[in-house]
């Protein structure tokens, strides 16, 4: 099979692997869909640390090709979403309701259940050993795309945990400090939980127009006006939420700031203050293609540029130089 291979800092690229095979407990997934998150590409910068030789990517919508025979309900042939996060569904964090936390399996790891594309071969190949199959495999419903439903994965299921956190409450004020896929999808989110009025603050044209087409309702530029001054005009006082989808040195003052007394604040991505990283498991996966299926999200907009996996190094490119307006690739085999 061809899969994407880091090789070291800034270098990676396609080479023939053996097709994986599954353990006890797992299964094989021929990859229809895959994409590349922003820590992929903090992985190829040598920003995340991982070990060369380590097939990259972490999203993945598939058919399953081979699966153990101690997993239960599953078949070949069948389409199935895997979370980014897999956990095993029998320690005691999994146990407990704290699925990304998962250790089972591993020694201990900072980042919990997130194996693929980290402690083990991700899904930027033909071919994908997802460990823990009982507990990842998500069939996905009839009448669904790949493109529908791949950003369940990881972006969606992270942005929403955001919001989920803060216990936001009907009528609230959002403020979102980063309006990139997760962001986005935190916006999503918060309209899904009954907020009455989201906020967004960028310095992206694209993803301003992005948060527009999303139904975020104020967008706010800090290279054109005074960002805090701003929300509490807009939020009468100050904001109930504040999301932080955006690392810079001082990525928390101006969220504090805006805060109402009491208000929630809460950061996104690889670790948070108030909330765990993305969310996985395939319960959480068939409630969020729940919303899918009823219309309740969209998510394909966020799809904005397609690719081969043998573009797959164009398409790094145009991630990390955040060029041509993109927001999220979709990559095919």
């Amino acid at each position: 099979m061809r899969a994407n291979i880091f090789r070291g800092i800034d270098r990676f690229g396609l080479e023939q692997r053996d097709k994986p095979f599954p353990g006890a407990g797992d299964a094989i997934v021929r990859m229809t869909l895959t994409s590349i998150c922003h820590t992929d590409v903090d992985i190829v910068r040598g920003v995340y640390p991982v070990k060369p030789g380590l097939v990259l990517g972490h999203e993945l919508v598939g058919v399953i090709d081979d699966v153990s025979p101690t997993v239960v309900g599953y078949h070949r042939g069948e389409r199935v979403l895997v979370p980014a996060f897999t956990p095993c569904g029998q320690c005691s964090a999994c146990l407990s309701g704290q699925p990304s936390q998962c250790g089972n399996g591993d020694h201990y790891h900072a980042a919990g259940g997130w194996r693929l594309g980290n402690t083990m071969d991700g899904t930027q190949a033909e071919f994908v050993h997802v460990p823990h199959a009982q507990a990842n495999l998500t069939k996905i419903p009839d009448g669904l795309s790949d493109e529908q439903v791949l950003l369940l994965s990881d972006t969606a299921s992270t942005g929403f945990c955001a919001v989920e956190a803060a216990n936001l409450r009907l009528g609230d004020s959002v403020a979102l400090f980063g309006l990139g896929p997760i962001g986005l999808c935190a916006a999503l989110g918060a309209r899904l939980l009954g907020a009455a009025q989201v906020i967004g603050v960028d310095v992206d044209d694209a993803r301003l127009a992005m948060a527009r087409r999303l139904g975020v309702d104020v967008v706010l530029d800090p290279r054109k006006v005074d960002v805090l001054s701003e929300l509490r005009r807009l939020s009468h006082g100050g904001a109930d939420v504040a999301v932080v989808a955006v690392d810079s040195p001082a990525r928390f003052e101006a969220p504090q700031r805006c805060l109402r007394p009491g208000g929630a604040l809460v950061r996104v991505g690889e670790h948070h203050l108030v909330t765990t990283p993305c969310p996985g498991g395939k319960e959480r996966m068939r409630r969020l293609m729940e919303l899918v299926r009823t219309g309740r999200i969209d998510l394909t907009p966020l799809l904005t540029h397609r690719f081969r996996l043998e573009q797959i190094a164009d398409a790094y490119s145009l991630v990390s130089q955040r060029a041509d307006g993109v927001c999220k690739v979709a990559i095919a085999p």
